[in-house]
């Protein structure tokens, strides 16, 4: 799902995740943050938190959908706590 802010500045992708081994994860998407072009954030969440800030932006501060992300994204578990 790709979300947009009112101004278009703001943009949250969430895309279904593969890990190394070809299968796609069906608890975790990878939620990508996006402010004026530039990548601000990117993190694992789960289905069900994912729908609630879809609901909380949507419903809340007025975001739209606009596009819906099918491809999955390739997830390397070791490099998740490489920060």
């Amino acid at each position: 799902m790709k979300l947009s802010s009112n101004t278009g500045s703001m943009v949250v992708d969430f895309y279904p995740v593969k890990f190394a081994d070809g299968t796609v994860s069906e608890r975790q998407v990878l939620k990508i943050v996006t402010f004026m072009g530039g990548t601000q954030s990117m993190s694992m969440i789960n289905k069900k938190d994912m729908q609630r800030e879809v609901d909380s932006r949507v419903h809340g501060y007025g975001y739209q959908v606009i596009g819906f992300n099918t491809i999955p994204q390739l997830y390397n578990s070791a490099l998740a706590c490489a920060c």
